[in-house]
C-alpha cells in the first residue's frame, strides 16, 4: 500500500521542480490546467511515465492505457502514440513526470547487471502499480537535484538505479527489451547530430554505404521516406524541447532546422494539433489562467 507521506513528498518535489523549470536531463515534469493532447509522438527511447495529480492516457498500437496517481506506464522504444494529460476533476490541475532511458543508460545498466537478466521477469508490461520504493527514490532524486543539480553521468546512474528496482519487480521488460535498431532509427540518430543542417539523401548514402535506390527502398519497407523521417525527427525533438525546457520557441525552431518560427509552428500544429506556444502555455501559466484549446481536433 502506498504511503501518504511518500506521495505527498513526491508531489511537493515535482511541484517545486516544475515551477522552477529545473530538472535533470532525462526527467520531464509536465503540468497543465486543462486537458492536453499530443498526437503521434515517437518514443525514441524507452520511457517511464506517471501522473501524481490527474490522469495520463496513452494510446499506442490500438490499445489504450489509463494511469491514475499510484500507477505507472512503461513505454518501449520505437512506439508511436498519442498522449493525453487530464487534470483532476475539481482542481483543474495535472502534474506528471516522464523518465527517459537513453541508449547510454541502458548500456550502463547492461554492463553492470547483465548477469541478473536471466533471473528477472521481463515479460513486457505497459502499466503497473507504483511502489513506495520507486516513488521514494524519485522524490529524493528530484529534491536533491534542486539543490545540487546532477550532471549527465550522475543522472544516468540514478536512472540505472530506478531500472534495477523495476527489473527486480518484474516491470522492466518494455524498457530493457528494445527491438533491434532499424535503418530509420539509425538515420534518426544521425539527423540528431546536426538538426539544422540542410540534409540530402546523398549525405546518408555516404554514411550508410548504400545506393540512393537501396536506401529509399529500405525506408519504404519501414513505411517512411527521407523527407518524412527528417520532419519526424525535427518535430519530435521540437516537442521534447518545448515540454522539457524554457528555451524560447524561436530558438527551438532554429535548433530543430526551421528557418522561421512561423514555419515551425505550422508544421508543429499539423503534427500535434496544437502550436508550440499553446503547448508551452498550458504548462507555464498560473493556476486559473487557462488556455483555450480546440476540443474537437480530428486525429489522422
Amino acid at each position: 500500500m502506498l504511503e501518504h507521506n511518500i506521495m505527498a513528498r513526491l508531489e511537493a518535489a515535482m511541484t517545486m521542480a516544475f515551477l522552477s523549470g529545473q530538472t535533470a536531463r532525462g526527467v520531464w515534469i509536465n503540468g497543465c490546467q486543462q486537458a492536453q493532447t499530443i498526437t503521434r509522438m515517437d518514443m525514441s527511447a524507452p520511457m517511464l511515465m506517471f501522473p501524481i495529480i490527474g490522469q495520463k492516457r496513452i494510446i499506442a498500437d490500438r490499445q489504450t492505457y489509463n494511469s491514475r496517481p499510484g500507477e505507472i506506464l512503461l513505454l518501449p522504444k520505437g512506439v508511436r502514440c498519442d498522449a493525453e494529460n487530464i487534470p483532476e476533476l475539481g482542481q483543474s490541475r495535472f502534474l506528471g513526470a516522464s523518465l527517459v532511458f537513453d541508449h547510454e543508460t541502458l548500456d550502463l545498466f547492461g554492463r553492470a547487471y547483465s548477469d541478473g537478466l536471466k533471473d528477472w521477469e521481463l515479460t513486457p508490461k505497459w502499466k503497473a502499480a507504483g511502489t513506495n520504493e520507486l516513488y521514494s527514490l524519485i522524490a529524493d532524486w528530484i529534491t536533491h537535484d534542486q539543490n545540487y543539480p546532477a550532471d549527465l553521468i550522475q543522472t544516468r546512474h540514478r536512472l540505472v538505479e530506478i531500472l534495477l528496482i523495476l527489473a527486480r519487480q518484474g516491470l522492466a521488460g518494455n524498457l530493457l527489451l528494445s527491438h533491434d535498431e532499424t535503418l530509420s532509427e539509425r538515420i534518426t540518430h544521425h539527423f540528431k547530430t546536426d538538426l539544422p543542417r540542410d540534409w540530402s539523401v546523398k549525405d546518408l548514402t555516404k554514411t550508410f554505404a548504400m545506393s540512393e535506390r537501396t536506401l529509399r527502398r529500405r525506408l519504404q519497407i519501414e513505411n517512411t521516406g527521407f523527407r518524412d523521417l527528417l520532419e519526424d525527427t525535427r518535430l519530435n525533438q521540437g516537442v521534447e524541447r518545448v515540454i522539457s525546457s524554457d528555451m524560447p520557441i524561436g530558438q527551438i525552431a532554429f535548433e530543430c532546422g526551421y528557418q522561421s518560427q512561423s514555419r515551425f509552428a505550422e508544421r508543429f500544429r499539423l503534427r500535434f494539433f496544437m502550436s508550440p506556444t499553446e503547448l508551452r502555455a498550458t504548462q507555464k501559466r498560473p493556476i486559473g489562467d487557462l488556455v483555450s484549446l480546440d476540443q474537437h481536433r480530428t486525429r489522422n
